[in-house]
């Protein structure tokens, strides 16, 4: 994960938000914005593009599909069969996530600075 001093350097980025608030990694974040908004991709199409083994990608994906950057959906086949195809959020979208997420941050820290009076006084 990122630090905190990382998100307030000057030279700061989108791809250190999502380091630190989503908790991605580097190949986690070249999956997302390699991804785009209105056309649903399978991994191995992400992977065949970003030339990376398609397990990997396949994690990458699952791990973007758990902080909800991405939606995943289940594909029927004509003779039979499933696959998954992936689609990353609007940008709007994403800024509304970051922006709970930076909400959820601030409750977090409002509650452990009420703590640390309680913890010097011991």
């Amino acid at each position: 994960m990122g630090s905190f001093n990382q998100i307030l350097n000057e030279n700061a980025t989108c791809r250190d938000i999502f380091e630190y608030f989503f908790d991605l990694s580097p190949t986690d974040i070249n999956v997302l914005y390699s991804m785009d908004d209105r056309k649903p991709e399978t991994a191995d199409d992400i992977a065949l593009r970003l030339k990376r083994d398609r397990t990997t990608v396949f994690r990458s994906l699952q791990r973007l599909a758990g902080s909800g950057l991405i939606s995943k959906r289940k594909q029927c086949m004509e003779k039979g069969g499933y696959y998954y195809s992936y689609l990353r959020i609007t940008p709007e979208k994403i800024s509304d996530l970051v922006n709970k997420k930076e909400r959820e941050f601030h409750q977090v820290l409002q509650c452990l600075l009420k703590d640390i009076s309680r913890e010097f006084k011991e």
